[in-house]
């Protein structure tokens, strides 16, 4: 038996009343939130939530929250929408709704600019990868250093097809201390690439300069990680809204216009 969707909770109506978008976020995962020197919160999913107010025709009220609370908050009405850098979690689905996605910030390759060599995963034969040490980065590298054979097998096995299909040159895989460390790895040249998260990747740095004319450039996504907002499940008007502004702004070129303003460059 399938149930029908739970009644609207006239959440857009109150808050449109109230004259506020009561906007739930944890200020410490720059550039998507933080405080500036002048104590202002700001970052990606400021401007994002600043769009959504606009569209309303209220204001933005922003409410500093510890990451695990963000969920209890809205849950509490405490806030009426969270944007924090949230991943999708299927766990959460029954009792909040998530808007479409924003930002992909799965694993990517990255290689140096000038490297014309590396132009897909299957270039990486015979080279040493950079990541950090026990993240999923690593898990990703270690998949390409063992892939699956045809007969199921690793790379290793003894596969029917292991006598007609010769066994590439190994990966070798550099483990540092930090993303940051694994692409610099990259720049110096002790490693040919590297794998980090796709916001470790396009967070400027002066030392790490991911853009057109800098020292590192991605070559692909590994894997997907879909960063949305999130509402109280009964919120159903104000999530179409809020759709209804991602939309636009993916439409019309603002999104990558802030993505550009925050990562240095426009973004997948």
């Amino acid at each position: 038996m399938v149930l029908p969707p739970p009644r609207d909770d006239g959440s857009l109506a109150e808050i449109r009343r109230r004259g506020t978008l009561r906007v739930g976020l944890d200020a410490s995962f720059p550039p998507f939130e933080t405080i500036d020197a002048n104590g202002q919160i700001i970052g990606l999913d400021v401007d994002i939530a600043g769009a959504v107010a606009s569209d309303l025709g209220v204001k933005a009220e922003f409410v500093n929250i510890g990451f695990d609370g963000l969920y209890d908050a809205l849950l509490a009405r405490r806030v009426d929408l969270v944007i924090s850098g949230l991943p999708y979690d299927p766990r959460w689905t029954q009792d909040v709704a998530y808007t479409t996605n924003y930002f992909n910030a799965g694993q990517v390759l990255v290689i140096r600019t000038d490297d014309q060599t590396i132009k897909a995963v299957e270039d990486l034969a015979g080279h040493t990868i950079a990541v950090e040490w026990g993240s999923q980065a690593e898990m990703e590298a270690r998949q390409l250093q063992n892939p699956p054979s045809p007969s199921g097998r690793g790379a290793g096995g003894e596969g029917e097809n292991n006598t007609t299909s010769p066994t590439p040159p190994a990966i070798t895989l550099l483990r540092q201390d930090s993303a940051a460390a694994a692409l610099d790895a990259v720049l110096t040249g002790q490693a040919a690439a590297a794998i980090v998260d796709s916001p470790s990747a396009l967070t400027p740095s002066p030392t790490l300069p991911l853009r057109e004319g800098g020292g590192l450039r991605i070559v692909t996504y590994l894997t997907d990680e879909w960063y949305a907002a999130a509402v109280h499940l009964r919120s159903r008007e104000l999530l179409a809204a809020v759709n209804q502004t991602l939309a636009r702004l993916e439409e019309s070129g603002e999104m990558a216009k802030l993505q550009a303003k925050w990562f240095g460059l426009a973004h997948k």
